[in-house]
């Protein structure tokens, strides 16, 4: 999504193509970083909240992440309900702020990600 950024709000907003690829974008990759989450507090025997956004808050009280990146992903997860299942409210606004400011939040938590299986690994599955 990064070579989106470049493009001017206006841009964004009038263009479907590009918005809308943004939306499903933002959709699936705050899935995968959910799924993540969900398959890690399996394995360490947790819980696993049926809400999203509780997902990213108890991994960060587990402390697989720092509390910062666990409010900024909590926000995303909530985000990424709108875009699935208010689709017809979505904001286009939202969606280009979320463009410009939110990759580096995902991006840290595919490091923290990297560095919690480092240093913890994870049971292998048959």
């Amino acid at each position: 999504m990064h070579e989106l950024q470049d493009t001017s709000r206006d841009e964004f907003v009038g263009n479907y193509l590009i918005s809308s690829t943004v939306e499903r974008q933002f959709q699936v990759a705050i899935q995968a970083a959910t799924d993540i989450a969900q398959i890690i507090l399996a394995e360490l025997g947790e819980t696993v909240p049926k809400n999203y956004a509780d997902v990213f808050t108890l991994l960060g009280q587990v402390g697989v992440c720092s509390s910062g990146l666990t409010k900024r992903l909590v926000h995303m997860a909530r985000f990424r309900n709108v875009l699935v299942h208010l689709y017809l409210d979505v904001d286009p606004d939202k969606v280009y702020d979320a463009l410009q400011n939110s990759l580096a939040d995902l991006e840290e938590y595919a490091n923290c990600i990297a560095g919690y299986l480092q240093e913890h690994g994870t049971t292998e599955r048959s």
